[in-house]
């Protein structure tokens, strides 16, 4: 008969084991019972992670024989009280208590039957399995997401896991070190916590809507505006002047201005559509907004010391070395309905100078209407039609053609541009192997980068300082200086340089971030964090049914 009970004191702090030395023993033939009649979740989504980690879990137990880790004579006893109070204080990451069954650990811990023992035992393991898991960005895992966004956890290792948690006295350990440890990680946790302090404080009323309100005006919506900044940016409660309450004063504007330079607004200090609606969104979306990012930084591989990296929301690229951010820059990325992809590849060529050839898609859904109306402007920007390749190629004069005919589904053409000012990837591309057919490049259209909202390409990323960003790549391949560069980009000549050490280029999705301390929120352009959502929402809470008291184990698991 078994008299162990796992009993909290001083909130859960500290715990006792009573009895464990009697459960050893005994316990080792339950366990593997016990495991044996755990399965996968039915939901399809999970099932696979379910069942890989149900395997983790069976492989570990037996090659230490059975022995608990949780339970076992020799083992802290306050482990379990700090593994259970690190799954109840998960929220500190944005992650959730429920997903971990703390409820249902509970409930086990008072057990004093083989049976319940074991099953509290395997619990503990799984609820810090997943855990794990879920620091390493797992939650991911059930987005559904196109498959031009490449979005993955960092792998798990469960059995070295649980071999660490064996050896240590205190799971926060093992456990908390999976988390990133960039700082912007920890920085973004600190938003998240502040943003739900601003929600247990009420949040912010929404601003009733209107014309657009310009500095220096009077509106009765000037005290609502001013309540709201002054949770988020600092505006001062009341006016400087006690007789100008509704007076859109110089103190309220800067404020505003800084409110729109935080959320990738047009920092122009007046109150319209768009700064509205941003000023509307409620607390608990934005406290939503962090938590996807923080599940995205979660899964983020470790960054290299040096790389590129395109926020794809943030209409922005830096460039990294030595950890130190060397360059950044405004970019353009494609529209929605030709989303930049999100993965990760390598800067290897620089291309001075450069042709286009340009997509069959692009040539279907572009090209082929600006011909039927023109095909004459399409010579003026310098494009050339073929037909065949290699030997067989043949030009084909677009003006003798009657595009009428030419179906939309079969273009029996393919086009060049030619490189010059007019090109479409303008003075410089710099290639990157990938199967998008996407790259960054110079633009000839230079008035774009004035736009605050710039998802505006058909996918490849177009470029404000292209030179720069040439310059920075080629530092470290011989011969090409800065003035090397400028003489190279103001030539006609195609020149192609190869990266003498190929360039880490990584496009992400993130939609808040901190920079200069301060919290920045863009628009989910693509729709990744309304997917993120929907599949929090579609996650089952727990990976692995726990068996029904007294069910037996399948037969060929059996001890």
């Amino acid at each position: 008969m078994f008299r162990v009970g796992v009993i909290g004191i001083a909130a859960g702090l500290l715990w006792a084991l009573p009895g464990a030395a009697a459960v050893q023993g005994d316990l080792r033939p339950v366990l593997r019972a016990t495991l044996a009649a755990y399965a996968p979740a039915a939901e399809a989504a999970a099932a696979s992670i379910a069942e890989r980690q149900r395997q983790s879990l069976l492989g570990f137990y037996d090659a230490r024989g059975f022995a608990p880790i949780w339970l076992a004579d020799n083992a802290p006893a306050i482990r379990v009280g700090r593994l259970i109070e690190l799954l109840k204080s998960a929220d500190r990451h944005g992650l959730s208590a429920l997903d971990y069954n703390v409820a249902e650990i509970e409930q086990l811990l008072h057990a004093a039957d083989a049976q319940t023992l074991a099953r509290l035992e395997f619990a503990l393991s799984r609820a810090a399995l997943r855990y794990a898991a879920d620091l390493l960005g797992a939650r991911v895992a059930a987005i559904e997401l196109p498959a031009d966004v490449r979005i993955v956890p960092r792998p798990l290792d469960a059995e070295r896991i649980l071999r660490e948690l064996a050896r240590s006295d205190d799971p926060a350990g093992p456990l908390e070190a999976l988390a990133p440890a960039d700082p912007a990680y920890a920085q973004l946790r600190d938003w998240l916590a502040q943003y739900r302090a601003i929600k247990a404080r009420g949040g912010w009323r929404n601003i009733p809507s209107g014309a657009t309100l310009d500095p220096g005006a009077s509106d009765p919506r000037v005290p609502a505006l001013r309540r709201r900044l002054a949770i988020t940016d600092g505006a001062p409660t009341e006016p400087a002047d006690a007789d100008a309450g509704e007076i859109f004063d110089i103190e309220l504007v800067a404020a505003l201005m800084r409110f729109q330079a935080r959320h990738g607004l047009a920092v122009d200090g007046r109150l319209g559509r768009r700064t509205l609606a941003a000023l509307n969104r409620s607390v608990d979306a934005r406290i939503v907004q962090i938590v996807a990012n923080l599940d995205r930084l979660r899964a983020r591989p470790a960054a290299e010391a040096t790389f590129i990296e395109v926020n794809v929301p943030g209409f922005s690229l830096r460039a990294v070395e030595a950890g130190e951010t060397r360059l950044e820059m405004p970019v353009v990325v494609g529209r929605e309905a030709r989303a930049t992809p999100i993965f990760s590849s390598r800067v290897t060529e620089v291309i001075f100078n450069p042709s286009w050839t340009v997509p069959v898609k692009l040539v279907r859904e572009d090209l082929l209407p600006r011909l039927r109306a023109n095909p004459q402007a399409l010579v003026d920007l310098g494009f050339r039609f073929y037909r065949g390749s290699g030997d067989e190629r043949v030009e084909v004069d677009p003006r003798k053609v009657d595009w009428r005919k030419v179906s939309p589904r079969a273009v029996p053409y393919w086009v060049r541009q030619d490189p010059g000012p007019k090109n479409a990837l303008g003075q410089v591309r710099l290639t990157l192997p990938n199967i998008y057919d996407v790259f960054l490049h110079d633009t000839p259209d230079r008035h774009y980068f004035a736009r605050a909202e710039r998802a505006l390409s058909s996918g490849c990323v177009r470029l404000e300082r292209p030179i720069d960003l040439a310059e920075w790549v080629l530092r470290n391949t011989p011969g090409w200086t800065r003035e090397a560069i400028e003489a190279a980009d103001a030539d006609a000549v195609t020149r192609n340089v190869q990266v003498r050490r190929p360039i880490p280029l990584h496009f992400v999705y993130f939609t808040a971030f901190v920079q200069d301390g301060e919290l920045h929120l863009r628009e989910d352009i693509y729709g990744v964090d309304a997917r993120f959502v929907a599949g929090l929402e579609r996650r089952p809470i727990a990976d692995l049914r726990l068996p029904r008291e007294g069910a037996a184990p399948p037969a060929t698991l059996a001890p």
